[in-house]
């Protein structure tokens, strides 16, 4: 008896596109006449476990083909697959395919609910498949060449059937039951958290992320970090380069991926929600019990306005003057002070400087080529930019829609704990809203409270109300934040702050009030005067997208 190891074993089709291969687990006998069909369901981890070993049956059937005068040739094997599911078990099919090809005379299996727990049909359309040839049952001493065995078969085979859906339908119950009491049954934690072993609960994971150093961040700051920083609209490679560069990686030997980072900014577990199956493929990922409820599973890492928005800036960040919304992003700390501040109106694609001037990276780095690529002097571009700067601000109105932009990044700049208490009740109203938003969505959208769970939505309707409401009162008392940015409305004290402002803070004053600046290609050929023609700009707090025939002349 030995072990057979194939190097290139055969591939047998079946119901799974992606069908595994068959080889025999055992080889007896080439040029015996008899096959045995072994098979071993999925243990369950503190499940007694009742079935008998592959071994055993082996065993068992090699004994009986001795006995009845068969020399037993392969063994066929499919461990650890149900027999009930409709799924491709490659022991399974080389057996029959054995049997109906007349390589064997016979094919033994232990039991018939070890062959198939499909019920009668399946196995009739086995047996009238296969007429006139032998299948053995062993335990149940059953035998399909005899007519009078037939009918207990297929009464065996309803048994076999009904077991298997009453203890799927068990196990199905046992599930939704833990996952409505909000406990975490994946294998898998997500990073960043932990599950409490008495409860099953989750809670915000506070080992050190950098291995070694116990004063560090933690793994749970981690995820709170990625979050700020995308919706802060850093983009998810930068964010990745500047956590590699600090040293922390999500476990020894890995690096981060992109697409572990967008499924964080997806995963309801981060912000205390339980996971709905296939949750990465689901417009909504949240898990909702018979009445319609979102489930807790523990305690969010961070809220779910925090999370919501760092989707939203990964779903709308587009290129201000790119084509067809191609996606762009910040993806490195600028050296000059219009560093990525000019666009190429051409592709879209930020400027970059080489010597003396900016030009178009699809000109000056390669790649697919930019229609029309800009170039121009920096000098030049730091004269007009700065002077449109200075213009459009003592221009405008105090209650313009640019000031009230620029007060509130001036803020977020210079100020961020004078606005902290506000912004938290800011993120509890998001918060609510979301949940309210979600709701509606369930109803009218995806149709979840139709039939019986139609009686629990005006309740939860007035719950998610009440919370917004409430949430409402407590921001109302919360006053907001001022900002002082009276030398930006004056041009003398402006160029003061300019002359004594660094490159990095130069480019932070710029970035109050632009959102970047498109330049267009140099009009006619040679040395040409630099125009304000050539440049558009895109301010803050003015949602508009530049193309080449919305110009906007500077004075």
């Amino acid at each position: 008896m030995s072990t057979l190891t194939a190097e290139r074993p055969a591939t047998f089709a079946g119901s799974n596109s992606r069908a595994r291969v068959a080889v025999p687990y055992q080889i007896l006998d080439p040029n015996g006449d008899m096959d045995i069909y072994a098979r071993k369901s999925v243990s369950r981890k503190g499940r007694e476990d009742r079935e008998l070993s592959v071994n055993q049956q082996i065993n068992d059937g090699i004994r009986w083909g001795e006995w009845n005068g068969y020399r037993p040739r392969y063994v066929w094997v499919d461990n650890g697959i149900s027999g009930s599911k409709d799924v491709h078990r490659p022991g399974y099919d080389a057996g029959l395919r054995a049997l109906e090809s007349g390589a064997t005379r016979c094919l033994w299996s232990y039991k018939l609910d070890r062959f198939s727990r499909k019920g009668a049909l399946a196995v009739l359309t086995i047996m009238d498949r296969l007429e006139g040839k032998r299948i053995f049952f062993g335990s149940d001493n059953l035998d399909t060449s005899e007519p009078k065995d037939r009918r207990m078969i297929m009464w065996r085979a309803e048994d076999a059937k009904e077991f298997s859906d009453q203890l799927s339908d068990r196990v199905a119950d046992a599930w939704r039951y833990s996952k409505d009491e909000g406990i975490w049954l994946a294998k898998r934690i997500p990073y960043g958290l932990k599950k409490d072993p008495k409860t099953r609960r989750l809670f915000p994971d506070p080992t050190p992320a950098i291995p070694g150093q116990p004063d560090g961040p933690t793994k749970a700051d981690v995820i709170r970090r990625i979050v700020r920083e995308v919706g802060g609209g850093a983009t998810v490679p930068v964010v990745i380069k500047r956590l590699q560069a600090d040293g922390i990686f999500p476990r020894p030997g890995y690096i981060w991926s992109p697409n572990r980072l967008y499924k964080i900014l997806r995963h309801p577990a981060y912000i205390g929600f339980q996971p709905a199956s296939d949750w990465d493929d689901r417009e909504d990922p949240i898990y909702r019990n018979d009445k319609g409820q979102r489930v807790t599973v523990g305690k969010g890492v961070v809220t779910e306005a925090q999370q919501l928005k760092a989707r939203k800036v990964v779903a709308e960040r587009t290129a201000l003057f790119g084509k067809k919304g191609t996606k762009r992003g910040v993806r490195s700390v600028g050296r000059h002070e219009l560093s990525g501040v000019l666009h190429c109106s051409g592709c879209g694609r930020t400027m970059i400087k080489r010597g003396k001037s900016f030009g178009c990276p699809h000109k000056n780095a390669g790649g697919k080529p930019c229609d029309n690529p800009a170039s121009i002097t920096a000098t030049h571009a730091e004269s007009f930019v700065f002077q449109a700067f200075v213009n459009r601000l003592t221009a405008s109105a105090p209650d313009s829609p640019l000031l009230h932009a620029v007060a509130a990044r001036w803020l977020d700049t210079h100020r961020p704990d004078s606005v902290a208490e506000r912004r938290e009740a800011e993120e509890r109203l998001e918060n609510a809203k979301a949940a309210l938003e979600d709701l509606v969505t369930a109803k009218y959208k995806r149709k979840e409270f139709e039939g019986p769970a139609a009686q629990f939505y005006p309740g939860l309707l007035k719950e998610a109300e009440d919370a917004v409401r409430a949430a409402e009162n407590v921001l109302s008392q919360i006053p907001e934040p001022t900002a002082d940015i009276g030398y930006l409305l004056d041009a003398d004290t402006i160029r003061e702050a300019w002359e004594q402002a660094t490159t990095e803070e130069r480019r932070e004053l710029l970035f109050l009030a632009l959102d970047g600046v498109c330049v267009r290609p140099k009009f006619g050929a040679g040395r040409t005067p630099v125009t304000p023609e050539r440049f558009h700009y895109a301010w803050t707090g003015i949602n508009r997208v530049i193309t080449p025939a919305d110009v906007e002349l500077v004075a």
